[in-house]
């Protein structure tokens, strides 16, 4: 994996701040891919192993650490879009994700027309690796489920021209 992961590092731009940690996220998910791949050959199963690896780590804790503290304060439905949705600009800095807000009845929602995870994995030729990195949004949201549902239909990696995401408050 180590292998893997600074071969990467020397092909693309090192970068600072929350970009820097989201460059790194996908480093680890291309290496864990790639070295996997190297030692079993690939499989059907590969892309749900490298989303087990990614999600069952110190993400599913930090996760579970937050939706704690979104469950117990005074406006989870809010507080949730401000730490893990799509109020948080400090994590998915606009650009590179290009989001459109979508209005709806109860929620907040917007199609993203670019998505900095899809791009990297489509050039690195395992296009299909983003949706162990779109399921993660999803799995968030089930964190918190008696004040928030995700509704996703559409996803660029499956040949969709956006990404929707309806985050709806119960």
């Amino acid at each position: 994996m180590k292998k893997h992961y600074e071969e990467s590092d020397k092909r693309k731009p090192r970068m600072k701040g929350i970009l820097g940690f989201h460059r790194m996220f996908l480093f680890m998910g291309l290496s864990f891919y790639r070295a996997i791949e190297e030692e079993l050959g690939k499989t059907d199963d590969l892309v749900e192993k490298i989303h087990k690896i990614l999600w069952e780590g110190r993400t599913h804790q930090l996760t579970g650490i937050i939706a704690f503290i979104i469950r117990h304060s005074k406006d989870p439905y809010n507080l949730y879009l401000h730490l893990l949705g799509p109020k948080n600009d400090r994590f998915f800095p606009c650009p590179p994700w290009e989001k459109v807000e979508i209005e709806l009845e109860n929620g907040i929602g917007w199609h993203q027309h670019k998505c900095p995870y899809y791009e990297f994995f489509k050039d690195e030729g395992v296009v299909e690796l983003t949706d162990a990195y779109c399921d993660l949004d999803r799995r968030i949201a089930e964190l918190v489920p008696e004040h928030i549902e995700l509704k996703r239909q559409r996803t660029l990696a499956r040949g969709d021209d956006w990404c929707d995401f309806f985050y709806y408050k119960r």
